[in-house]
């Protein structure tokens, strides 16, 4: 009998294995998206949703027609309002370039700005930071970006770093020097612009694209960078360090995702930015220790745009909101797919973020009245 109490072991061992293999990958296929809690923040304006600290219990805003910062509790009891114009020593600009970002303990958050970098306490007040230290800053475009989240590798800040550039996107030259991200040195108050388009992208197929675009979705586990141009269907993966060795690069074969092909050179108005409403594009990207997650809206083909002819705005992205539900990829840290998710309707597919076990989505805009509140509805993946 001892000669077979080893091979029997193995066999219960690898039975055992398989069952909790054959559980998983049930748990995986079974992953859905559930609402369990809710922030409401008393606040009559709309806000772009910079940064949550769970542990702290506040929560940092944007409000872009005032060019203000918000920090908040989770009731809404205690709320700051932080301005700073353009002239205060202590001010970083009219607007950031991405979102602001608390520490790890809460008690400050950082804000990037076209003028430098600068961190401040939760009542506004400048605990260090300053002016970059460079004398000619590359375009970057920050009105649009409020809710872009930014990430600290080291000293350095990784974020997107697109902008005009020296050439137009009527161009081929335009795409050769096309940059998708950059490094802010919070040591050296430098700016270090990188990551070209990959050879095989399809904003190298000779035709002009609209610079909206061509926004990028970034994020990193400090190992990798994981990023999307634009309305690319592609994930590009790359190592941290320089000289970002490509690691992969992973075609997303979404059969239902349409978007916008570009225009010809000789018909683009460089000066022009009208981003194409009905194409599909990429909003926002995070990694988890499980799982790479991206939300996009899928866009809507040529054949079934008629429909939407002579809509009001409001009334268009409503019906096309419900028409096309946003969705949720969720693909294995490899970039493998896992599962397609509907983000439901109340939560905005492009401010969201990941903090600890959670996902935190701010709710939609409602088109149709403007409300007195802000929501953040805490979301587990399971």
């Amino acid at each position: 009998m001892k000669n077979y109490l080893l091979p029997f072991a193995c066999v219960l061992f690898l039975l055992s294995c398989g069952e909790k293999n054959t559980e998983n990958i049930t748990n995986v296929e079974n992953l859905t998206l559930t609402k369990v809690d809710s922030i409401q923040v008393p606040y009559f304006g709309l806000l772009n949703f910079m940064d949550i600290h769970p542990a702290t219990e506040r929560v940092l805003f944007f409000d872009q027609k005032k060019a203000s910062l918000v920090v908040s509790n989770f009731t809404g009891t205690e709320i700051f309002e932080i301005k700073k114009d353009r002239e205060d020593p202590d001010g970083y600009g009219s607007f950031p370039l991405g979102a602001g970002k608390f520490s790890a303990d809460g008690q400050t958050f950082t804000i990037v700005s076209n003028q430098g970098v600068y961190t401040y306490d939760l009542e506004g007040n400048l605990v260090h930071g300053g002016k970059h230290q460079r004398e000619k800053m590359p375009a970057f475009s920050g009105r649009a970006s409020a809710d872009t989240e930014f990430y600290w590798v080291g000293d350095r800040i990784l974020t997107t770093g697109s902008g005009r550039g020296d050439y137009q996107r009527n161009t081929a030259e335009f795409y050769e020097n096309y940059t998708a991200l950059a490094w802010f040195d919070t040591l050296e108050r430098n700016v270090e612009q990188f990551m070209y388009l990959d050879e095989t992208s399809f904003f190298k197929n000779g035709k002009a694209h609209d610079i909206a675009h061509l926004i990028p979705r970034v994020t990193t586990d400090t190992e990798r960078i994981y990023y999307i141009v634009g309305i690319e269907p592609a994930l590009n993966i790359h190592d941290v360090n320089t000289p970002y060795k490509q690691i992969k690069r992973i075609p997303l074969n979404i059969p239902d995702y349409h978007f916008n092909q570009g225009e010809p050179f000789e018909e683009a108005d460089p000066r022009i930015i009208n981003p194409d409403i009905f194409s599909g594009r990429f909003d926002n990207i995070k990694v988890t220790d499980k799982y790479i997650l991206v939300s996009f809206f899928p866009g809507i083909s040529e054949r079934d745009q008629d429909k939407y002819e002579n809509m009001h705005w409001s009334e268009l992205m409503n019906k096309t909101r419900k028409d096309y539900p946003s969705r949720l990829l969720v693909m294995d840290l490899e970039g493998e797919l896992i599962k397609q998710l509907e983000i439901p309707v109340e939560l905005d597919d492009t401010q969201w973020l990941v903090r600890g076990d959670f996902l935190y989505f701010k709710s939609s805009i409602n088109l149709e009245e403007e409300e007195d509140f802000v929501k953040i509805y805490k979301v587990k993946l399971e």
